[in-house]
């Protein structure tokens, strides 16, 4: 990706943002989402406040940009602490699935806070090579 788009970064805040909020709202009505991932009080506090920063952060790049990189290193950490320990010290209880999503999450956060910004960074000085 030549040059990389300024927009990206905003897009996956926002769509993250959404995804997890509707995550947090879905443990109220289903403390189980189709039989695969926990959402327990913990998680749906969690994906909560993770989709409104999400849909917030959206609102400007700079925002977009902190979000994405503060994201993918919690939630890198996050599925590697529920690896390790299966229910993160009793605190989330939580399955490979939701280890699963929580290393995908941290995964695809880490290259828009950094890979995509990194390539984003000329256009944003007005230099485009």
């Amino acid at each position: 990706m030549t040059g990389g788009n300024p927009m990206a970064v905003r897009r996956f805040s926002a769509l993250t943002g959404l995804v997890f909020l509707l995550l947090g709202m879905t443990g109220f009505i289903s403390p189980v989402l189709l039989g695969l991932l926990q959402l327990d009080m913990a998680h749906r506090i969690i994906y909560l406040v993770v989709g409104l920063l999400g849909l917030l952060a959206a609102a400007h790049e700079g925002y977009g940009l902190r979000f994405s990189q503060v994201v993918g290193v919690f939630y890198l950490a996050l599925a590697a602490l529920g690896v390790l320990t299966g229910s993160l010290f009793g605190m989330l209880q939580g399955g490979l699935p939701d280890h699963v999503l929580h290393f995908l999450t941290g995964a695809i956060a880490l290259y828009f806070g950094f890979v995509v910004a990194a390539e984003a960074e000329p256009a944003r000085r007005g230099r485009v090579q």
